[in-house]
């Protein structure tokens, strides 16, 4: 994210030159880059996703700042000439979707729209936003101060209630509804989709983009000020679902501090009327649909130095928390601690101390030991069994390859339509390309074939992956898949018998004989709609696996020729097979005899 250094040095004090600020930035929160845009200062800092939330914002990063410094910040005072006439005698906002969780808003008449003066539009450009008019530029600049997403309507193009207020609905979309948005572009909407609409048409959708039907022009002079907290999770799906990703979706998804929209929405408001004049109507509405955020952490002093690795002082915990904004009540042997609205990240004991440990510095930490005693993991009899597979089929010569666990909506095409039923489609695939969970491993193996087989006349791969099936009694199985392949045909060597003998090899090995399994022709499962020839393992009733040769409409799909051979082994039933207990026959404690006894007999 950019970040203009003036602009953080007008809110807060500092001495630090560019290079020493983003080495402290870097340090203590994030990494940042020093770029310079027109001889003006720009800090490029990589914010991590847990506090986008509070300091995607100039003020959210100069309160750090300031944190890292020592120093106390101050919020900057908002001073507005209100007229006698109330927002709430014109205005009416109504929630009737859970995914809203606050509203706010204000309005303002008789404003000019206009150029904006120059150094909000640097401003603007500096943080990487195209000036548009006075009105829209005050609702960006206040989103780059505070972090906090705002609109502003027309308040005329926006219709009347039956009491003769402009009526603000927040509501999810109706099956089919469409907005056409501020860029000229239709969406059309599913029931999920959170929209802002007023009696007749929505105007915006919410969270993520305005609408073409209440935006702010040259002729406007009446306006309504929306600054609200919509649910991120919401707000994400729908603009992935749409495609549509815009500044502030991005910071909507990350949980905004509710608490933050009713601070931006008077900076806005003090704002336009600074750069557009106007007279602002007395009061805001104000509609929460959330419950407040409650969070009471308790702390013993005694802990920390166990779980920092170093001593701190009880008078430097809790300078450093206060610093960050953290409310405090201490007790004797313990702190409780309240941490700040904004910082919806900080959940735990370990949270806060971590916070403490950030501000002091990581670079404290000592090398030392491990003073607590170290237990060994969990052996994962399953992980360990799979790196068994792998290197017996390495020493086989087989190479190992990693697919993609998607298949096309033409492979899907190809199969049956027993196998058709049972596939995975994907709720937003990338392309058509990638529509399925793939049920076999068999298609990226054919690929694998038609891509290497320019430069080798042979090959012989396997591979340990997922494979997905949605009405089978598991969603999911993971299985060691084979392919051995040439070019040409050899009568004499059949491959059939080569992957054979590979998976009878491997089952001796690992100490399974022929009377553990049984075979059955491949044409009794549901593998025989993708093999023609082969045959099934089958453990008691249970299907182990199978080994077969492709159908020709598979190898044709792919262009492939050649002879090809296919395996498919369910692991998690070999492992049982493998850890199944057998009788142990011992060793005799005696060499064996053998004697060679000839008879004479009549033949009557």
């Amino acid at each position: 994210m950019k970040f203009s250094y003036s602009w953080l040095k007008d809110l807060i004090k500092f001495k630090e030159s560019p290079e020493k600020l983003a080495e402290l930035l870097t340090l203590y929160l994030a990494e940042t880059k020093v770029a310079f845009r027109q001889k003006r200062v720009i800090f490029d800092v990589d914010l991590l996703p847990n506090r986008v939330a509070d300091a995607s914002g100039h003020l959210g990063l100069a309160r750090e700042i300031s944190a890292i410094l020592g120093e106390k910040f101050n919020y900057p005072q908002i001073k507005l000439k209100e007229e006698r006439q109330t927002t709430k005698s014109w205005i009416k906002v109504t929630i009737k979707s859970p995914y809203c969780r606050r509203y706010l808003a204000r309005t303002i008449w008789h404003v000019k729209v206009k150029s904006s003066p120059q150094w909000l539009k640097e401003r603007l450009e500096d943080c990487g936003l195209r000036p548009i008019n006075n009105i829209v530029d005050a609702a960006n600049y206040v989103m780059l101060l505070t972090g906090q997403p705002l609109h502003v309507f027309d308040f005329q193009k926006i219709a009347f209630n039956k009491d003769k207020k402009k009526e603000i609905i927040i509501r999810q979309a109706k099956k089919g509804e469409q907005i056409i948005t501020l860029e000229r572009q239709p969406y059309k909407f599913k029931k999920s989709n959170l929209l802002i609409c007023d009696q007749e048409k929505p105007i915006a959708l919410a969270g993520i983009k305005g609408g073409l039907a209440a935006e702010v022009d040259k002729d406007t002079r009446f306006i309504i000020l929306e600054s609200a907290n919509f649910d991120g999770a919401n707000i994400h799906l729908t603009s992935k679902e749409l495609g549509l990703k815009t500044d502030a979706s991005w910071r909507f998804e990350h949980r905004l501090d509710p608490d933050l929209a009713a601070y931006a929405v008077d900076i806005l408001t003090q704002l336009i009327q600074q750069v557009a004049e106007g007279e602002i109507l007395k009061g805001k509405i104000d509609v929460l649909n959330y419950p407040s955020r409650k969070i009471v952490i308790p702390i013993n002093f005694a802990g920390w130095e166990k779980f920092l690795g170093w001593p701190i002082s009880k008078r430097e915990i809790i300078k450093k928390l206060k610093l960050l904004g953290f409310s405090l009540v201490e007790r004797k042997t313990y702190l409780l601690v309240k941490p700040p609205l904004y910082r919806n990240d900080i959940e735990n004991r370990e949270d806060v101390i971590g916070e403490v440990a950030r501000l002091q510095g990581f670079n404290q930490t000592p090398s030392l030991s491990p003073k607590e005693e170290l237990t060994l993991p969990a052996k994962n009899e399953f992980w360990e069994f799979k790196e068994k597979i792998k290197d017996w089929l390495r020493a086989y010569h087989l190479e190992e390859v990693y697919n993609y666990s998607l298949i096309s909506q033409k492979e899907r095409e190809i199969l049956a339509k027993n196998w058709q039923d049972k596939l995975i489609a994907l709720a937003n695939p990338l392309s058509n390309l990638y529509c399925y969970l793939r049920p076999t491993l068999l298609f990226n193996f054919l690929k694998n074939i038609k891509d290497d087989f320019r430069f080798t006349d042979k090959i012989r791969f396997f591979e340990i992956g997922t494979i997905y099936h949605w009405r089978a009694k598991e969603k999911e199985e993971t299985v060691f898949g084979g392919i051995l392949a040439r070019k040409e045909k050899i009568l004499k060597q059949p491959l059939f018998y080569e992957a054979k003998g590979i998976i009878e090899g491997l089952l001796a090995d690992l100490g399974i004989n022929e009377n553990d399994y049984s075979i059955k022709p491949v044409e009794k499962t549901a593998y025989s709609s993708i093999l023609e020839k082969g045959m099934a393992l089958y453990v008691k009733n249970q299907l182990l696996g199978v080994i077969g040769l492709p159908q020709k409409k598979f190898l044709k799909n792919y262009d492939v020729e050649g002879e090809i051979v296919f395996w498919e082994i369910k692991l998690l039933v070999l492992l049982a097979l493998e850890q199944a207990e057998r009788e142990y026959e011992p060793l005799p404690q005696y060499p064996a005899a053998i004697r060679d006894i000839s008879f004479i007999i009549k033949k009557d």
